[in-house]
């Protein structure tokens, strides 16, 4: 290594998964390595992978290691073991919940200078399981020099982490204000659905994401369709229910969606849906998403950084998890008043402006780490 080199500051992530894998804390991790500037840094990920060989990609080195079994959300893996034993690096950076992640770390005994967290939730499964690990827990949180949060209301919200506080640094979840739509396709969709208010949400169909109150709300809707993407375990659940409940010219489940065909649909919205249901739920960049393009939104009150994104009666309309008729009368509500809708759009942009901007992120980040 030249000198040059010698003067990076390693980075090493640690995770149960990463790119290409996608979800909330992978795209955080993916984040964090794309602002950073490789002729400062130097930056590797430690993960498991069944189905991708490590790899240096985009000028991060990727570390995968094949794991035995998925249990309790964790993957099992000594690989995972031995190659966090050889880690050597300036910052070692766990992305947190991963209990077989905080386990190995006590197992393997990695060198660092310095120990980040990431803190995306608090464990709420499993509580019987993880009455073995809390002080286990405990103690690794309490190693931690910094602990990176995405918003303020992780720490309001988490009476856990209100012991580290003083550890805590927030730096948000960003993306790039600028973005290409094609507008032919907008004005189809929207001509596809004339006379109706567009209704949007995406993400995978799992029980946390709430989408199933969106459907029992969409019975008492009118003047409105509900376009839902994404997939997952739930998907011919929802497609039983709506043909059940005679939903078939209220709600469209688009399935999976391309990169472009999105900011179409985001664009043709006329209110983003996000009726998330648990905890699990700790940011939600789709919220983001929407609001760059200028959309309100809907969401639950999980008291963190759901939350903090989208303020209630200012870029939207917050309810209550799991109340369908709070979520149904914030629907005609928006739907019904125009002058509303596009005034909580126009300040969920400026927020999106304001704090979520990529170059905001890119600032937080590098004062984070340093250089």
């Amino acid at each position: 290594m030249n000198d040059t080199q010698d003067k990076k500051i390693k980075i090493t992530h640690v995770f149960k998964s990463a790119y290409p894998t996608i979800g909330g804390i992978e795209s955080v991790i993916s984040q964090i390595n794309d602002l950073l500037p490789n002729e400062k840094y130097e930056k590797e990920v430690l993960c498991c992978s069944n189905d991708h060989k490590s790899a240096v990609e985009n000028g991060v080195r990727y570390i995968r290691c094949p794991y035995i079994c998925n249990f309790a959300s964790n993957n099992i893996s000594l690989h995972f073991i031995w190659e966090l034993h050889k880690v050597d690096t300036d910052i070692l950076h766990y992305q947190m919940p991963c209990i077989f992640a905080v386990l190995a770390h006590f197992i393997a005994r990695p060198k660092y200078k310095k120990l980040y967290i990431s803190y995306q939730s608090d464990i709420t499964i499993y509580p019987n399981l993880m009455r073995f690990f809390w002080g286990l827990y405990r103690r690794f949180m309490s190693k931690a020099d910094k602990i990176h949060v995405l918003s303020p209301g992780h720490i309001s919200g988490s009476a856990f982490l209100q012991q580290y506080k003083d550890k805590c640094v927030v730096v948000p979840h960003g993306m790039s204000m600028k973005y290409d739509v094609d507008y032919n396709k907008v004005q189809a969709l929207k001509d596809k659905y004339k006379g109706k208010k567009i209704l949007f949400s995406l993400g995978r169909h799992v029980w946390y994401k709430g989408f199933i109150y969106a459907l029992e709300a969409m019975k008492n809707i009118d003047n409105a369709v509900y376009l839902l993407g994404g997939s997952g375990k739930l998907t011919e659940t929802f497609k039983e229910y709506i043909k059940e409940n005679n939903l078939q010219d209220k709600v469209v489940l688009t399935g999976r969606l391309s990169e472009e065909d999105i900011s179409v649909y985001y664009e043709a919205c006329d209110i983003y849906l996000f009726p998330s249901v648990g905890k699990t739920e700790c940011y939600g960049i789709v919220q983001v998403d929407a609001m760059r393009h200028g959309k309100p939104i809907i969401n639950t009150w999980l008291n963190n950084g759901v939350n903090y994104v989208s303020v209630d009666n200012e870029t939207g309309i917050t309810v209550e998890p799991e109340n369908v008729e709070q979520l149904t009368n914030a629907i005609n509500k928006l739907i019904n008043n125009d002058e509303l809708r596009l005034q909580y759009g126009q300040n969920a942009k400026k927020r999106a402006q304001d704090l979520f901007d990529i170059e905001k992120v890119r600032e937080g980040y590098q004062e984070f780490y340093g250089a």
